[in-house]
């Protein structure tokens, strides 16, 4: 029997690459992101690949597609959850409202999914939910605020539904990537130790999923880095972070 997953985020960067990667090992793939145009030609690389244009933000709609996804679902047996979005902020001129945009993509959209699409997944033999968070949260960056805060909550949310999930048979992924190359990480005006390529990275979670692994860092090498300098006294790391930053 087919396998079938939804995955968000899926016009470009890690989402596309996971929808391809999908639908070449056979899954029938429902793509979802804001962008019709992108997953217009998304769908025509695969006919394994069906899309949905969708404001994850809004919740209204996220709460309407439910009708929708059954159309173009026989079923789901996988959730991923990877739709996300980065702002720096300025401290000198904070601007609130990219908090508002940051959070309403990486956090609330994601509770919104859970909340409206989980349930989808009681049909399937073996449900899993994937949720992409990111291994920013784990050390001050400059400039971070809203990026980094959204994603410590998200990671949070994720481990914190795993447990009262506990007993209902649905396996939760945390995936926690480092830099990946992405049309997101291009805006980036500094250094990135130890970028993957879009399609690794892509490969990588998937393996990840598969093996029913409850939580995913990768790369190791930065995932043990961060790791090393939390371990590191509080006022020292204060000092490396500040160190870091570029003027």
């Amino acid at each position: 029997m087919q396998k079938c997953c939804l995955i968000t985020g899926a016009s470009s960067g890690l989402g596309r690459a996971l929808a391809l990667q999908y639908a070449a090992a056979g899954w029938q793939v429902l793509a979802i992101a804001r962008s019709g145009e992108r997953l217009q030609q998304l769908s025509q690389q695969s006919p394994w690949i069906r899309c949905l244009v969708l404001d994850l933000t809004d919740g209204a709609a996220v709460e309407a597609s439910v009708s929708q996804i059954k159309q173009l679902m026989p079923r789901l047996d996988l959730l991923i959850l990877n739709a996300g979005t980065c702002e720096y902020v300025d401290v000198a001129d904070f601007e609130l409202a990219a908090f508002d945009r940051t959070f309403a993509v990486n956090f609330f959209s994601v509770v919104a999914a859970v909340k409206y699409w989980m349930p989808l997944l009681h049909e399937s033999t073996r449900p899993q939910l994937a949720v992409v968070s990111s291994l920013a949260w784990l050390f001050p960056f400059t400039k971070a605020q809203a990026y980094g805060a959204s994603k410590a909550a998200l990671s949070y949310f994720t481990d914190s539904l795993r447990l009262d999930l506990t007993g209902q048979g649905v396996e939760v992924c945390l995936i926690e990537p480092g830099f990946v190359d992405t049309p997101l990480t291009r805006k980036n005006d500094f250094a990135m130790p130890f970028i993957l390529p879009v399609e690794q990275a892509a490969a990588r979670m998937i393996r990840a999923i598969d093996a029913g692994k409850l939580r995913y860092r990768f790369p190791k090498r930065l995932a043990f880095s961060l790791a090393l300098l939390n371990l590191v006294p509080y006022r020292w790391r204060q000092k490396m972070a500040a160190g870091m930053r570029s003027e």
